[in-house]
């Protein structure tokens, strides 16, 4: 498997388990040790959010337990158009 594979893999992997879960974060329970640190590498590419520590506490509340490491796709901004606006007919 080729290493994009692998990332989009992993970022599919995180969206759907962030939306299972209903409030946006994959678990350290939910990811093997290796998909872990491809969403550590993700994070450095900003493609993957990992939660601070007080994302980390509030997971914790809500799960009941404590939560060592999350993370969520970030937030994906459309792009502007490179293209020129057509202008209005006279």
């Amino acid at each position: 498997m080729r290493s994009w594979e692998r990332a989009l893999s992993v970022l599919e992997a995180l969206c759907e388990r962030g939306q299972t879960a209903g409030h946006g974060w994959t678990l350290e329970t939910e990811l093997l040790p290796h998909h872990q640190q491809q969403v550590n590498a993700l994070e450095s590419q900003g493609l993957v959010e990992l939660a601070c520590r007080e994302d980390r506490a509030e997971l914790s509340a809500l799960e009941g337990r404590p939560v060592r490491w999350a993370a969520r796709l970030t937030a994906v901004r459309p792009r502007r158009s490179r293209l020129r606006p057509v202008p209005p007919p006279d």
